[in-house]
């Protein structure tokens, strides 16, 4: 690959290195700008260099091959997870006092989300949107100026997962003392 090949190859192989230099600090971060300028050229060869391949600043197929691997398999280990989607297509939608697998694992992010914010009830798994599944569900949808319905819907489940991201995926912890407001 040199400055013949396409903005949009340049700008993949810049993501690529960029995310590379994450966790190797020979690496120089890249701005993904589609051009082929030094500081790409410095990122090829320095990663060439630590993988053995021939420092040419050249991104022949080897080289391609080679950042493509070492990519995917820092995003395996290091990238932001798949997104799981778990509703079937279309409308979804578990009434009260009915059961689904969708319910199931609405339960499990209550389970997890009871840790760091005290007001959710017990936890269930049993599939069944009854209990404190229902109470959590309608927590869940008044917070996000849903309908109370106690129903697990496609927008209940979209807020409850976002919730689910912002404290256990990235972590973020409430303030000492305080619970966040989830009456």
């Amino acid at each position: 690959m040199e400055q013949n090949q396409s903005a949009a190859s340049i700008r993949d192989l810049q993501r690529m290195l960029d995310q590379l230099s994450q966790r190797n600090d020979h690496l120089p971060r890249l701005v993904p700008t589609g051009n082929f300028d030094e500081p790409t050229l410095e990122a090829v060869m320095i990663f060439q260099r630590d993988t053995g391949l021939p420092v040419t600043g050249v991104v022949d197929q080897d080289s391609w091959y080679a950042i493509v691997q070492a990519y995917q398999d820092d995003l395996l280990h290091y990238g932001e997870p798949a997104l799981l989607r778990v509703l079937p297509n279309g409308s979804f939608r578990t009434e009260p006092g009915q059961a689904s697998e969708p319910v199931r694992l609405a339960q499990a992010l209550f389970c997890a989300l009871s840790v760091p914010l005290a007001n959710f009830g017990l936890c269930q798994s049993d599939r069944h949107n009854q209990g404190s599944t229902q109470e959590n569900l309608r927590r869940i949808q008044r917070l996000a100026g849903l309908e109370q319905t106690g129903a697990l819907d496609r927008a209940t489940w979209e807020y409850l997962t976002r919730i689910y991201h912002l404290y256990i995926t990235h972590s973020i912890e409430p303030a000492e003392g305080v619970v966040p407001a989830m009456t």
